[in-house]
């Protein structure tokens, strides 16, 4: 998973949601936006803050839970 933070490409991060095993809702929840925000930003409508990309990859690569959907409360 691509860990700089300069254009993330809206492919960049559909694959790194797919590879966290993760719907755009689950992920739009890790990182507090909702899943309308995550949408336009896998579609390319809206260019991803570099800070949100890189609470992303960090609640992704520290998730120890083995616990791959989200949508169920833990």
């Amino acid at each position: 998973m691509r860990s700089d933070v300069e254009g993330i490409a809206p492919q960049t991060i559909r694959q790194a949601r797919l590879d966290a095993g993760l719907t755009q809702t689950s992920a739009a929840s890790l990182v507090h936006v909702t899943p309308l925000t995550w949408k336009r930003w896998e579609s390319g409508d809206r260019a991803m803050h570099p800070a949100f990309w890189e609470l992303f990859v960090i609640k992704v690569e520290t998730d120890t839970s083995g616990q791959k959907d989200r949508d169920v409360p833990k």
